[in-house]
């Protein structure tokens, strides 16, 4: 190869789009093809790796924006992800902020500041939840363990005037 061909590859690989063609998420390393080139095992990018951290394995076949010190791929650096044909966005509204994770989603309206969650399940592992506006179910709710409003419990609840026949009792006792 050429002086000329070699420094015009280093300048082509100072950034350019590679896509994914195997990956190895027990060492968080990817490797992609970028035109006829394969690259190394390189670090899979993330959008935070400090004391906030966000864990995605890429897919095969995703695009990624490659930048490359000195056009050398064997220091490629992947920067970002990029839809393409294969995995096109999830939304294309402009007041949307979505994030899909195969069937499941969560997406938030900026517009109308309404959020939608598509989960199998979901579960809150917190000390306490706080709940300002009015909640609805449009299904059951069920528990396993007692419920209380205030201090009047749903299961052990007492009643006062209670009378045989077709009456009414009187309002729960906590």
């Amino acid at each position: 190869m050429s002086m000329n061909n070699q420094l015009l590859r280093q300048f082509q690989n100072l950034a350019c789009i590679g896509t994914v063609i195997a990956v190895d998420a027990s060492t968080w390393k990817m490797r992609l093809k970028i035109d006829e080139n394969e690259t190394d095992w390189i670090p899979i990018p993330t959008m935070a790796a400090g004391i906030v951290k966000i864990w995605r394995c890429p897919s095969l076949g995703e695009q990624f924006s490659v930048s490359a010190q000195g056009g050398e791929l064997t220091s490629a650096v992947p920067q970002i992800s990029l839809f393409s044909e294969t995995f096109p966005p999830p939304s294309t509204d402009p007041n949307e902020v979505f994030v899909q994770i195969g069937e499941y989603f969560f997406k938030v309206n900026i517009a109308s500041g309404e959020a939608v969650f598509k989960l199998s399940k979901c579960t809150f592992d917190v000390a306490e939840t706080v709940f300002t506006g009015t909640v609805h179910a449009e299904k059951a709710i069920s528990s396993d363990v007692d419920v209380k409003a205030k201090t009047i419990s749903l299961v052990g609840h007492k009643h006062l005037r209670v009378q045989s026949g077709n009456s009414i009792s009187g309002e729960p006792q906590p």
